[in-house]
């Protein structure tokens, strides 16, 4: 019964309201939600809301960096630079104006999210566990890397993204499929076709370019020579951790933490039991109790086993089957008549019957664990920390205040630099996206970018990138975008053209084969003469097939069916710009779909994508309604 009670203290039961007590804590004691939004910088606004360039410069930046680890786990040379920025960034805020769209509609729909539904969420996501629990350390490390300010603010996100997803399954599970639906699907996807293609080669070399047309075209194209608008910076930071060395303790203030750690060290003893039951105020049972108890007692003095008498003889089931085992306990984890009895023994002792509420036992101290005391030296370092971190909040406090005043009244940072003894660290050349280190911080590439900072040359406001780190920024240095002149990028035009006439020309030889093909001027066989191709042989292909690239079966299922006297001639661009020429002999159908059309699967897909177009039917309607703003 004892060893119930203990499980039950350590259950997850136990464990999950605990932690879900000390997460609510944690969230609530922080700085209300951080407000993304600028008043003077508002990248787009829908209907009440504004997205704010700050969050847009976000958006950006995660979706870049996103991009490229993409690109270079495909291909480890691929050029961040290929990246058209402007692109990204029109992308980004459209995005971003469908999401602040979509929240609109689940607000108007009245779709609430609780807060213990966050709060599971936030317990359960494994970015935010350490050894498979929880850690507010570890969440707070995620959410700051997110670029986020607050734990408030990331909660605010969860919310909205939950929202949206409330909407999105309103849709989507709704959705169903009729059974025509399905026997259409089911006689497209079990569809074959029989075809033949050839390939018609890209010759870039059959292709001239002309002075002029290099010039036309970086005439036309000019917005795309432009060098990219950059910065150089120059930057103060006060990092917390620089602090450390910076004050000091008293060795007597050492000393009584030590003193205080290990006093709060415990020794541990394992204890088994024998029980013998008997319910409070049970007179009769707890004297029949006490017999059996001192009878137990006896046999042990003889020389039984106790184990074996727990297993024989204990009413509490839970240890019995154990030899009584009830494991390691500190002080405090028993009733006091049990514990005093406990702690008073010698190993392998056993004691006299002891009273509790639950009747009668014998207890036996089968091991001791001592504490471990580590030495002050071995303990000082932590120490150390523990006592200087009060120390350091309040000078980091201060020198960050102080830098702020500083460098809202100089001219440049060499002032606030000299004042706090601090170095000035140059960086840049960089763009609006940033690259590494402190410029892959959204706020620090917004407040280099700033106006005032960039246009007037005034040093930054102190910028806080994290609750360890606080800058403050100038630029030294503002590279305007400039035209990028023709004599520079002249090779490259030159490559894109040839390219692109060679990929009008293959286009165009092979329409005037298919062409010729068609009207029966042109066989098969003349064809591959004249390409030096052979024709590659395609039987009873569907559209799963993975023995034919998937472009090519894209559009060979796209042809219109043939006739039993004639094939049907087509032609498709290749991915590198040469193009297939397809013969479509024949398209076979099961005769019996009853099964495929009977089963889930038909349904499942059809009802999938029909959820999908009703929901970004929706999306498209919400958009039309909402006032919409581009700044």
């Amino acid at each position: 019964m004892l060893q119930k009670m203990r499980e039950n203290a350590q259950s997850w039961i136990a464990k999950v309201i605990v932690g879900v007590i000390v997460l609510i804590f944690a969230l609530t004691g922080w700085e209300s939600i951080s407000n993304f939004a600028s008043n003077a910088q508002t990248a787009a606004a829908v209907n009440d809301a504004e997205i704010s360039r700050i969050e847009l410069d976000q958006a950006v930046a995660m979706q870049r960096r996103q991009l490229v680890q993409q690109m270079q786990q495909l291909n480890d040379s691929f050029d961040p630079a290929m990246i058209n920025d402007n692109l990204l960034r029109e992308s980004v805020l459209e995005d971003l104006i469908d999401r602040a769209v979509l929240l609109d509609g689940a607000q108007a729909a009245k779709l609430r999210i609780s807060e213990q539904m966050i709060d599971q969420l936030i317990l359960s996501t494994p970015d935010f566990q350490v050894d498979g629990q929880f850690d507010a350390g570890r969440f707070d490390i995620v959410i700051r890397n997110m670029g986020l300010a607050s734990r408030m603010a990331f909660r605010d996100l969860v919310r909205q993204e939950l929202m949206i997803n409330q909407l999105r399954s309103a849709y989507e599970a709704s959705a169903f499929a009729t059974p025509s639906e399905r026997l259409q699907l089911a006689r497209l996807e079990e569809q074959s076709r029989d075809f033949a293609a050839i390939e018609l080669a890209v010759d870039s070399a059959a292709v001239t370019i002309e002075e002029d047309d290099i010039s036309d075209y970086y005439t036309a194209k000019a917005k795309q020579f432009m060098t990219e608008e950059q910065v150089v910076l120059e930057v103060l930071t006060l990092s917390r951790s620089d602090f450390f060395d910076q004050v000091e303790i008293d060795e007597s203030e050492l000393q009584a933490m030590y003193e205080q750690e290990i006093g709060n060290l415990e020794e541990q003893r394992r204890v088994s039991h024998i029980l013998f039951e008997a319910p409070e105020g049970d007179a009769e049972a707890q004297a029949q109790a006490l017999e059996q108890a001192q009878a137990a007692s006896e046999r042990l003095l003889q020389g039984e086993d106790f184990a074996e008498l727990a297993r024989e003889l204990s009413d509490d089931s839970g240890s019995a089957s154990g030899g009584g085992d009830l494991g390691y306990a500190v002080r405090g984890s028993y009733d006091a008549a049990f514990e005093q009895a406990l702690f008073g023994l010698e190993q392998g002792q056993v004691s006299e019957p002891v009273r509790t509420n639950f009747g009668y036992h014998l207890v036996k101290m089968t091991g001791l664990l001592a504490p471990e005391v580590p030495s002050l030296e071995s303990m000082r370092p932590e120490i150390e920390r523990e006592l200087k971190a009060a120390q350091v909040e309040r000078r980091f406090v201060e020198v960050s205040r102080e830098l702020a005043n500083l460098a809202y009244e100089s001219e440049d940072l060499s002032a606030p630099a000299r004042a706090l003894e601090l170095e000035i660290q140059t960086i840049g050349p960089v763009g609006r996206q940033g690259d590494e280190g402190l410029t892959a911080n959204p706020r620090f590439m917004a407040a280099a970018f700033d106006e005032e900072v960039l246009s007037d040359g005034l040093n930054s406001q102190l910028i806080e990138l994290d609750a360890d780190t606080a800058v403050v920024l100038r630029v030294k240095e503002h590279l305007r975008a400039t035209q990028r002149p023709l004599e520079e990028v002249r090779d490259d035009i030159e490559d894109t053209l040839r390219f692109e006439r060679a990929v009008e020309l293959a286009d165009s030889q092979a329409a005037e084969h298919v062409a010729a093909l068609r009207e029966g001027k042109l066989d098969t066989a003349t064809l591959a003469e004249q390409l030096g191709q052979s024709w590659a042989t395609h039987e009873a292909i569907r559209r799963s097939s993975s023995d034919v690239p998937a472009a090519l079966l894209r559009n060979v299922f796209a042809m219109p069916r043939p006739s039993a006297e004639r094939p049907v001639y087509g032609h498709f661009r290749r991915p590198d710009g040469s193009q297939w020429i397809v013969q479509l002999n024949g398209v076979a159908t099961p005769e019996s779909l009853e099964e495929a059309v009977d089963g889930d699967m038909y349904q499942r897909f059809i009802a999938g994508q029909a959820g999908q177009q009703d929901f970004s039917a929706l999306q498209q309607r919400l958009k039309e309604q909402a006032d919409i703003e581009r700044y």
